[in-house]
């Protein structure tokens, strides 16, 4: 399972490259998510975790810290700047989450490889398609039995006047068709279920053991 500084691969979608402004301006707000969104997800010692669109890593650090010795927290994300300014908060801090620069829809892991991913803020910047394709690349890297959580707003319209002011162009989720839950439905996952935490909805499931 890669943990260093890769190249991403070709990406679709909006990126989010202000790293620095991000980390200041919402990174206590973001955060505030952190304990419970690990605590649905149900991580605890020993788990291996993927923070899908870790931004500048605030959910991978907190997963890191949750694992232990015998576990991992590993953070991707298409964006290097945030890859460079999550990494750099984790030496700062002496965390041992690690950062992959890649996207969400060709995951540079093995199939297996973690018992968690989560994912917070990130499925508004995904065309359907490629939203689609993220969720079965989760559902590929977990290992039989794995736990995804997926943290969106439920509603897009501030994000869309916010990438509209920053030139960064428009979320689209609010008219794609697919909700989240029938996605990971699709994609295999099972016990799916939505829930709340803040303004934040939230998706959960699990993948199928083997048995």
């Amino acid at each position: 399972m890669p943990h260093d500084h890769a190249s991403a691969s070709a990406t679709e979608g909006l990126l989010v490259r202000w790293s620095t402004p991000y980390d200041i301006l919402l990174g206590r707000l973001i955060r505030r998510t952190d304990d419970p969104l690990l605590d649905l997800a149900d991580v605890g010692a020993g788990d291996d975790v993927l923070d899908l669109g870790t931004g500048p890593g605030f959910l991978a650090r907190a997963a890191a810290s949750r694992v232990g010795v015998s576990g991992s927290a590993v953070g991707l994300d298409a964006a290097p700047e945030m890859i460079d300014r999550a990494q750099e908060r984790a030496s700062r801090e002496g965390s041992k989450a690690t950062f992959v620069n890649a996207g969400a829809q060709d995951m540079p892991f093995a199939d297996a490889s973690f018992d968690v991913v989560v994912s917070r803020l990130v499925m508004h910047h995904l065309p359907g398609g490629v939203k689609s394709r993220a969720i079965k690349e989760a559902f590929r890297v977990l290992r039989p039995g794995g736990r995804l959580v997926i943290a969106d707003l439920a509603t897009h319209s501030w994000v869309e006047l916010l990438h509209d002011v920053l030139g960064q162009g428009r979320a689209r989720a609010s008219e794609e068709s697919n909700p989240l839950a029938d996605l990971a439905t699709s994609a295999g996952f099972t016990h799916v279920s939505t829930d709340a935490i803040g303004i934040l909805r939230t998706i959960s499931g699990r993948k199928p053991t083997d048995d």
